[in-house]
């Protein structure tokens, strides 16, 4: 039976006990099930043993994974990958599944109906402080969410590359690169191109290695940079990728007010994000809006609150283009 063809009570059911599954998930990812099946099927008493689990209790939860498709069964209690599980592994999307799953997160959203009734940031009310903040004091937690966002960039990065045209650009600025992954598959793709990576020092030596390792330290430099305070200046385009949708309206006018600054005035502002679609289109947009609501205090939005957020800080939207991922680059240029 397909999901829409299931009674209400039965779909909602689904949601209601989601943990179910996500929670086993993180405990495989937080074992490193996947990689220890990367060269075949084992045991349970092998995974086990390896993992250093109980392990009755163990394949208990392999048992359910296996039930929905993360990780296939097989005679004598041996588990293998399946496709799925596959995606489990180390640079794939274990470090997604710490990322949400992590009781860090889940001490945040446990505010969540706090956020609803008052507005406040969910992450605030439960650890005292602003996510970026607790990073920088848990290092642990902060390698998983650097890790975790640079899986989710990648696909997103050759999508741009794919889709916009950065001929005529000598040179891009990219404001909170932070690794410099995007930047250098950029300058890849186009060999006449130079770059910058700004973004705060505890980041930029991370960006270093990145650049150094592709080869790319005659064309692309770093620079430290609080974009709250100022943004170096005299590129032909500047890029900010996931960026806005850290912050609430006003924080974004100011990053976008000293982006502006810096531009000359042929320069062009490049704005990767998701849109929020109107309606009752399902989008992923809308549910990371509310990752946003409880973690970081910004937001997800729609393309009229984009206009009013470019025209607030002294541009005009001049056109949107889509990829084929689920976000889009939105150019800017200077009023």
């Amino acid at each position: 039976m397909k999901p829409n063809e299931m009674p209400p009570q039965a779909q909602l059911m689904q949601f209601i006990i989601g943990k179910w599954i996500s929670k086993p998930v993180y405990a495989a990812a937080e074992l490193g099930i996947a990689d220890m099946l990367a060269e075949g099927p084992k045991s349970i008493d092998e995974l086990a043993l390896e993992s250093r689990s109980h392990a009755p209790s163990l394949y208990r939860m392999m048992r359910a994974l296996a039930s929905v498709g993360i990780f296939s069964e097989t005679e004598g209690k041996r588990f293998d990958l399946t496709p799925m599980a596959e995606c489990l592994q180390t640079g794939a999307m274990r470090s997604i599944a710490l990322l949400f799953e992590s009781d860090w997160s889940d001490k945040a959203w446990g505010c969540f109906t706090d956020s609803v009734k008052t507005g406040n940031t969910a992450f605030e009310t439960a650890h005292g402080t602003p996510v970026s903040d607790w990073l920088e004091k848990n290092p642990h937690a902060a390698k998983v969410f650097n890790e975790a966002n640079a899986i989710k960039a990648a696909g997103s990065h050759r999508a741009i590359i794919d889709i916009y045209d950065f001929s005529g650009i000598d040179k891009l600025t990219d404001v909170g690169g932070g690794t410099g992954a995007l930047t250098v598959e950029i300058l890849i793709a186009n060999p006449l191109m130079c770059g910058v990576v700004a973004d705060i020092p505890s980041v930029i030596e991370e960006a270093r290695k990145t650049i150094r390792s592709r080869g790319l330290e005659n064309r692309c430099e770093t620079a430290e940079c609080d974009f709250f305070k100022e943004i170096p200046a005299g590129s032909d385009a500047y890029l900010m990728s996931n960026i806005l949708h850290d912050w609430p309206d006003e924080r974004c006018v100011t990053i976008l007010k000293n982006c502006r600054m810096a531009m000359k005035p042929e320069s062009k502002l490049l704005i990767v994000e998701m849109i929020v679609p109107p309606g009752n289109r399902p989008s992923i947009a809308k549910l990371l809006d509310l990752e946003m609501l409880v973690t970081t205090g910004g937001k997800e939005r729609t393309l009229a609150e984009f206009k009013i957020l470019l025209e607030s800080s002294g541009f005009k939207l001049s056109r949107i283009i889509d990829t084929q991922e689920s976000i889009c680059v939105i150019e800017g240029v200077r009023l």
